[in-house]
């Protein structure tokens, strides 16, 4: 009898006990509110900001198609995401393009669905910000499209990241994912690396006359994944490295052999200023590699046009020479330099033009 007693005792408490965790759990999940955004009222708030200050951590903004001109601080955790999952019709445009677009100094933030633009520092800066997640943005045209310092365990995917100086910069920030964007047409480099380790960069596409910033940081970072059995950025069988591409159709990836057709280059991609990428990809689905460049045609043209404008103002704002009057020679009057370094130059003229 005593022991159906102890029996019918351990049950309740284990009955009650589970009965209190429900609550504890239930009102948790009840404390996590959503707020909406729509610049014609529709929604709770017209300004993204708004939402962001009077949001508690762990809530939900979604944000309405439109474009809203402000500079975005956000400092606590918190989920905002496009309504429709579409950045080219939900802009968030920089008020003051001597700021940075976005700012994030929060943990676990969730930004997603956005196009980011008007800022001529950086469109998504995330300082001092752990287990954040950045995905499914168009980001284009500042100094930086996406800056981490000081950042650690992050997530930046499927972005698209373009015409900026810097497709994306990391300062002193370590263990970072990079994955599945697009990073193309940056006029100086795709990517760049000072003072950070341990970050796994993968399953990228790259386009740019300089894909990586030399430096000897590069070979502390990681340039592949495992070789895992899953469709990659160009349509290939396996996550792996990156796609290496870059403007005049000369990219290692572009050019690379794949013996066994396996979608891997068969020989490793040196990574410039050290680092290796042991699985780069090849592209085994031509059309693939010819959709995805069709869809940055737009790009493309603006990025041609912005570098021939920069050659003409280059060339006719030529110093004259103080002590004979005559003009120094122009880049048509003497050998020029290779076209890489042409193209870096005049993309770092079009930006140092910008920041005057």
């Amino acid at each position: 009898m005593g022991k159906v007693k102890e029996r019918n005792s351990l049950a309740f408490k284990i009955t009650a006990f589970a009965a209190v965790l429900a609550i504890v759990c239930t009102c948790s999940a009840v404390s996590a509110d959503s707020l909406k955004v729509d610049p014609s009222a529709q929604g709770n708030y017209t300004s993204i900001q708004a939402a962001v200050d009077a949001a508690k951590a762990e809530d939900s903004i979604f944000v309405g198609p439109g474009t809203y001109v402000e500079n975005l601080k956000i400092d606590k955790q918190v989920r905002i995401w496009s309504d429709s999952r579409k950045p080219e019709d939900t802009v968030i445009r920089a008020a003051d393009p001597a700021k940075n677009t976005v700012e994030i100094e929060g943990n676990k933030v969730s930004f997603s669905g956005f196009g980011v633009e008007g800022s001529e520092k950086a469109q998504i800066s995330l300082t001092g910000a752990k287990n954040c997640y950045i995905n499914n943005n168009r980001v284009q045209g500042a100094e930086f499209g996406i800056l981490l310092i000081s950042s650690q365990s992050n997530t930046i995917s499927n972005n698209n990241i373009t015409l900026n100086k810097k497709g994306i910069r990391l300062e002193n920030s370590d263990s970072n994912t990079i994955q599945d964007n697009i990073i193309a047409y940056n006029y100086v480099f795709g990517i760049s690396l000072e003072g950070s380790i341990t970050n796994f960069i993968y399953n990228n596409y790259f386009k740019n006359a300089e894909n990586i910033e030399e430096k000897t940081i590069n070979a502390d970072n990681l340039w592949q994944s495992p070789l895992v059995i899953r469709q990659n950025i160009v349509k290939g069988p396996y996550i792996g490295g990156n796609f290496w591409a870059d403007t005049e159709g000369k990219g290692y990836s572009q050019t690379c052999v794949d013996g066994n057709s396996n979608g891997i280059c068969d020989s490793s991609y040196n990574v410039t200023g050290g680092g290796t990428d042991k699985f780069p990809l090849f592209p085994k689905v031509p059309n693939a590699v010819k959709t995805l460049d069709n869809k940055l045609n737009s790009t493309a043209t603006e990025y041609e046009q912005t570098l021939a404008k920069e050659k003409i103002k280059t060339t006719v704002e030529t110093p004259v020479n103080a002590t004979n009057g005559t003009k120094k020679p122009s880049t048509e009057e003497t050998p020029g330099p290779g076209m890489v370094t042409a193209v870096l130059a005049a993309g770092a003229a079009y930006f140092l033009r910008r920041n005057r």
